[in-house]
């Protein structure tokens, strides 16, 4: 029986070698192969050699997502019988696409990247993660089993209004999603923010809800925050913990001194989405609803109307 033996570098790699037994050389910057990184529709990962005729010199395995890494499981067969397996880490950055796609930029020489598109469908877990499954053949069994790539980060809002996955802020290793906020008028209550996103998965495009689940609050500077739990190693540290995306908002009320805060991003463009505010969230807020209560009472007066809050 062959044996099989399993090695891990955390070194990460710029190009690919013919043989593993010259992997650290090339890892070291000694060589370099004429050549490009690609996802195969099975989602394994090759690089194929550039020249006279193209060559696949590796292939490997998804083993997993990090915050600026792909990490991939790649085997040789020796002559001997022996298989040698080694997880490799390619450096790069994590983006989506203009279809909403997730992709990881394969960082190469001289600022030139290799893309890899992931063509399937993606989700929101429990703990806010990203989830990727996917569907692989396994050569020697035949048979197709299900793969899951985790991301783990946490949401914020882009100037440009779209709603945004940080992994990695020093690679801008970030998932930014083309979409519209929904539900128009939104209560403090529900704890909630739903964003619609278009998405192609397999050449069909598909539209996906993305729902965040938190709690809001209003800042001291009168800002609206929704803060997230986040399960299981989100955010910044290990284990659960929160983080909160931070709202711009205009608060405006009716003759029966209802107050709607309008949400914007931090610099103010605004989103379309009005959150209702209760008395009894805002009695909560503090010193915050104190500054509030303040700031629509002189608007009151200046529009010679009354505020009884």
């Amino acid at each position: 029986m062959p044996s099989n033996r399993i090695k891990r570098d955390s070194t990460s790699m710029d190009s690919a070698s013919i043989s593993l037994t010259r992997f650290n050389e090339l890892m070291r910057g000694r060589e370099f192969l004429q050549g490009r990184w690609e996802l195969t529709p099975n989602h394994e990962l090759q690089y194929r050699k550039q020249g006279g005729e193209e060559e696949i010199v590796l292939t490997g395995n998804l083993v997993a997502a990090e915050p600026a890494a792909l990490v991939a499981q790649i085997r040789e067969d020796l002559a001997e019988g022996e298989t040698v397996s080694r997880l490799l880490s390619l450096r790069g950055r994590w983006q989506a696409d203009d279809r909403n796609r997730l992709a990881f930029l394969v960082e190469r020489q001289k600022g030139r990247h290799d893309w890899l598109t992931f063509e399937g469908a993606w989700e929101v877990g429990p703990g806010q993660e990203i989830l990727y499954r996917y569907q692989r053949t396994e050569q020697k069994k035949g048979s197709r089993a299900v793969h899951l790539l985790r991301f783990r980060g946490y949401w914020e809002l882009s100037e440009d209004k779209r709603l945004t996955y940080v992994l990695d802020e020093a690679s801008d290793s970030t998932f930014r999603f083309r979409g519209t906020f929904q539900s128009p008028s939104v209560l403090p209550k529900g704890g909630s923010i739903r964003y619609q996103v278009g998405i192609e998965v397999e050449g069909r495009r598909r539209t996906k809800a993305i729902t965040l689940f938190g709690k809001w609050k209003l800042s001291r500077n009168l800002a609206l925050e929704l803060e997230i739990p986040y399960g299981g190693g989100g955010g910044d540290g290990d284990g659960d913990s929160t983080r909160s995306i931070v709202f711009g908002a205009t608060y405006q009320f009716d003759s029966r001194n209802a107050v709607t805060g309008r949400l914007a991003t931090r610099g103010g463009r605004p989103l379309g989405v009005e959150l209702l505010l209760t008395r009894e969230f805002l009695q909560g807020q503090g010193e915050a609803f104190l500054r509030l209560r303040k700031s629509l009472e002189e608007s009151a007066v200046e529009g010679g109307v009354r505020f009884r809050w």
